[in-house]
């Protein structure tokens, strides 16, 4: 379990975050605990499609496939929710080890969307990840809320953990006729064994795979095998399941509860960049002149009812102002580097 989370928390938490500081701080009520995407409709078992002239036509099709990623031509769908789970089970040791890795995503291209939740092994704690347009939005496991600003291009190519982190190439995996619809998909069906997927190092594997017959994406990969997990090197039982469902169909994705009411009440910046929000501290960095950022919240700070505390350092590049107002304070720290100034705004 050890070295699972060694590898799955790194990768859990490429998110493109810019934060520099730890993720303390609080103050703000928590949000309630992170549900998993809803699919709205019930994931059906596959059917077999009756054969027609035109599959009978396909008789002289390649019945061989090699897959180089299971995610591939997801890109160039609409919408899709998919659902990815590793089990293990390794009863080589004194004790038996058992542990379940879940992962629920909802995706529209147009405008961009993307929600994931991660369930944490051995754990009744969940990791979110929300990106909509130019905001992402993260919520631990203990409930605390992080939102940031992200570029929507950025958002894209965020490498949060994906099944093919996992699932490696598949080759020479064996056609199975008739063709069967796979959560309403078309699918061809292929069967396969250790020996199409000798890069895990399985003494034994059995699995199946759907492709969509149009798009050639995969909508459901299952996989049963002995040998070595890789994703920690220990020998045991695995069990691999991926899917998507509600493709092109309407997903509504919105920011997580408790979240959506993360904005800034203290003055910012126009040009704010790279700005993040978590508890009671806001950072961003503003390509203003430092003066101008200065002279910014010494005006806004009094016109929005806050009281200098006497308490400031200015110097040329770096200032310290704190203000009062009705029994709270807050320190705002100022710091100019290579033509840029960062913010930083925390209040209690």
């Amino acid at each position: 379990m050890t070295k699972l989370l060694r590898i799955l928390v790194p990768l859990s938490l490429l998110l493109g975050l810019t934060l520099a500081c730890g993720l303390g701080g609080g103050g703000a009520e928590a949000p309630p605990p992170t549900e998993a995407p809803s699919g709205g409709a019930e994931v059906s078992a596959p059917t077999e499609v009756p054969p027609s002239d035109e599959t009978e036509a396909e008789e002289e099709e390649e019945e061989d496939i090699s897959l180089s990623s299971v995610t591939s031509g997801l890109q160039s769908l609409d919408s899709y929710r998919s659902h990815f789970e590793m089990t293990f089970d390794d009863a080589t040791g004194t004790e038996t080890e058992h542990w379940v890795y879940e992962m629920d995503a909802e995706y529209v291209r147009e405008p961009f969307a993307q929600r994931v939740v991660m369930q944490v092994p051995d754990t009744e704690e969940s990791f979110e990840i929300v990106y909509i347009g130019d905001r992402q939005y993260i919520v631990l496991g203990d409930g605390q809320c992080i939102s940031t600003s992200a570029d929507e291009g950025e958002a894209m190519d965020a490498e949060i953990f994906e099944p093919d982190d996992v699932i490696g190439r598949l080759e020479n995996a064996r056609r199975v006729r008739p063709d069967e619809r796979v959560n309403g998909i078309l699918c061809r069906h292929y069967t396969f064994n250790e020996t199409s997927v000798m890069w895990a190092g399985f003494a034994h594997a059995e699995g199946e795979v759907w492709v969509a017959a149009d798009g050639d994406y995969v909508v459901r990969y299952a996989l049963q095998a002995d040998g070595k997990d890789p994703t920690t090197g220990d020998e045991g039982h695995v069990e691999w399941e991926y899917e998507i469902h509600d493709v092109n169909m309407p997903i509504t994705i919105e920011p997580p509860s408790g979240c959506e009411a993360m904005e800034s009440e203290f003055p910012i910046m126009p040009d704010a960049t790279d700005m993040t929000m978590m508890g009671g501290m806001t950072i961003y960095t503003s390509a203003s002149p430092f003066d101008d950022v200065l002279a910014f919240y010494q005006e806004q700070m009094q016109a929005n009812g806050w009281s200098d505390t006497g308490d400031t350092f200015i110097a040329s590049d770096t200032a310290m102002l704190s203000y009062t107002k009705e029994e709270r304070t807050v320190t705002l720290a100022l710091t100019s580097e290579d033509g840029m100034v960062s913010v930083l705004i925390m209040s209690e």
